[in-house]
This record gives C-alpha cells, structure tokens and sequence, in this order.
C-alpha cells in the first residue's frame, strides 16, 4: 500500500506498480480491499512441480560438487604415486 514519504508525498513501490498497471481490479481487491485470492487446484499442482523441480536442481549441485571433489582426490592420489614410485 502507499507510504507517505519524508515529504508528506506518497511513495508506491515499483511492484505495486506492475500490479497495477496488470490488473487494476486484482491489485484494488488484494490492496484496498484485503481480499486473500482463492487459489486452484492448478495452482497447487505448479507449486508442487516447482518444489520439485527445486529439490532435483538441489541434488545436482551436490551432485557436481561431489564429483569435482572426487576428482580433485583421485588426482592428487595419482599425483602422490607418481612422485612417491619416482623417488625409490
């Protein structure tokens, strides 16, 4: 909602803005009239895909992480042979 600035002017916020410039009646029910929108099963439905794919982009991080880790130690393993089969 609209803040009065230091000024006494009103300050809105870039996404009040974009909501409104969307839908004036959506922002005017949700902002002035405190109406909480009523969400679908749809809705539900994306929300749930979206933790998921969250959760599975998540494991692949680690994934690639582990992995570069493992890879660092089986080079410095392979190293350490080679300099230690050298010196005897």
């Amino acid at each position: 909602m609209a803040r009065r600035g230091a000024g006494g002017k009103f300050i809105l916020s870039a996404g009040e803005i974009g909501a409104y410039t969307v839908c004036p009646e959506a922002w005017r029910l949700q902002k002035v009239e405190r109406v909480k929108p009523a969400y679908s099963e749809t809705v539900r439905e994306g929300e749930e895909a979206h933790a998921e794919w969250a959760r599975t982009y998540d494991k692949g991080v680690l994934l690639a992480r582990d992995a570069k880790i493992f890879l660092f130690l089986l080079l410095a393993a392979t190293f350490l042979v080679v300099i230690l089969t050298a010196l005897t």
